[in-house]
Formats: C-alpha cells, sequence, structure tokens
C-alpha cells in the first residue's frame, strides 16, 4: 500500500513551521488516481496556513506498480550529489535484499534523481523500452550533435506522448529553464535492431559496461567525461615541498 508520514516543514516563503503528510511510497494498483497527481506535478503538494503560498515537496519516494512489475526510486539530488545519491541507494537496496529469503530473487529496482527523471521512466518502462537501449540512443545523439546539444545546458527526454509505431521521440529541454525546446525523432526500426544487438552476451557486456548503473543516465555519464576532461586540463596545484 502508499505510505504517508508526518514531516515538520518550513514555508519557504513566511517561514512559519507545521507538520504536513508527506508520501513517502506510492502505489498505483491500489490507489490509481495518486499517479495523476504525480503527473501533474501536484503530489506532496503543501499550502501554508500561515500565508496560503503554495509549494511542493520534493523526498525521497518508492513509485511501485505491481501489476508491470516496477519499482523506481526518487531520490532528489543535484548534479554534484549524484554520487552519494547512487552510495544511498545502494545501502537501501542491500538492506532491503537482505530481508529477503534466499531463496527468493530481489526485484530490479530503478534509481532516478528528479522529478522529471521519474516521470520518463514510469513511460518508458509502460512502452516496454529497454532504459539501457534508450540511454545509448540518446548518448549516441548528444554526441554527435555537439555544437547543437549540450549536455551541460540542454536535457534530452523521451516523449512517449509523441512516439509513434514507426518513430520514436525525444524531446529538447532547457537545463535552466525547464523549457521544452525542440522535438527529435528516432526511427523505432534501429532502436529494434539495437535491442537485438545488445542481446548478444558481448555487446549487451560492452553496454553495461557503459551504463554500470544504479543511476542509469547518458547525460550523467556525459557530465561526468567533461568533468573528467577539466580536471585534467585544469590539475589541482602541487603541494608545497616539506620543510
Amino acid at each position: 500500500m502508499s505510505n504517508r508520514r508526518l514531516y515538520p516543514i518550513q514555508c519557504p516563503r513566511c517561514q512559519a513551521s507545521q507538520e504536513v503528510e508527506l508520501y513517502e511510497s506510492l502505489n498505483i494498483k491500489e490507489q490509481p488516481e495518486l499517479k495523476q497527481l504525480l503527473m501533474t506535478n501536484q503530489l506532496n503538494a503543501v499550502t501554508c496556513p500561515a500565508c496560503q503560498f503554495q509549494f511542493r515537496v520534493d523526498k525521497n519516494l518508492l513509485y511501485s506498480d505491481p501489476d508491470r512489475r516496477l519499482l523506481i526510486y526518487w531520490i532528489p539530488a543535484t548534479e554534484q550529489q549524484y554520487e552519494q545519491g547512487e552510495d544511498t541507494f545502494s545501502e537501501l537496496v542491500q538492506n532491503m535484499t537482505s530481508l529477503l529469503p534466499s531463496d527468493l530473487r530481489a526485484p530490479e529496482v530503478h534509481l532516478v534523481f528528479n522529478r522529471t527523471e521519474l516521470v520518463e521512466r514510469i513511460f518508458l518502462l509502460e512502452a516496454g523500452l529497454d532504459v539501457r537501449t534508450i540511454e545509448y540512443i540518446k548518448y549516441s545523439i548528444y554526441t554527435r550533435n555537439t555544437g547543437k546539444l549540450d549536455p551541460v545546458n540542454k536535457i534530452l527526454l523521451f516523449n512517449a506522448q509523441d512516439s509513434t509505431p514507426e518513430h520514436l521521440c525525444f524531446v529538447i529541454q532547457d537545463a535552466a529553464t525547464r523549457k521544452f525546446e525542440a522535438m527529435l525523432q528516432y526511427e523505432r526500426a534501429v532502436y529494434t535492431a539495437l535491442s537485438e544487438a545488445f542481446a548478444d552476451g558481448e555487446k549487451a557486456a560492452d553496454l553495461l559496461e557503459l551504463f554500470p548503473g544504479p543511476h542509469v543516465s547518458a547525460r550523467a555519464l556525459l557530465l561526468q567525461e567533461i568533468m573528467a576532461e577539466v580536471e585534467e586540463e585544469n590539475p589541482p596545484p602541487a603541494p608545497p615541498p616539506a620543510g
């Protein structure tokens, strides 16, 4: 079932303190209306009783769709906190696995770091698409369009609504304004060919090496590569000699 818990929070406008019930997990089989709240950005929404300011509280959240065997864990984190978020997630999964009987296989849990990723991942999995193959396609689009599609400033997202039997659609979102700027089409036949190729043991291992997880994201990988290049070009100064 879906779970809620009381949390002490402070209004970001007037600083008034209050206790509010926030969702920690969603089971959309039992409460399908919660999925709509999530999709319309109304989940864990709060109205301050002192100044009537409305805001949303982002917190760790487990999304569960038992009928599709989907589990997605959202840890709100900035790009600088991704490594810490992965450590937190790995610890959580280990604790969960330790509680299971030895003969029961732990379910796969997907990790996302923001609400946009969560919504995208829900649509992607509901469409029956492979996450790593889709992220590989994004990685290819980014690297082939470096002049127009800078991963620092642009976010590439799968667009389920406008995808067709012939094409998968992706939208470009500005990282700063969060506005959608353009839409790209990708032949679904190419996706199918890639999925079949990655089903091969050696190529599957290559894909897993590119996206080892638990956070599978082409943009996050590219940001890591950019950061590594910057650090290589600008190494920290050597410490002064001893004595």
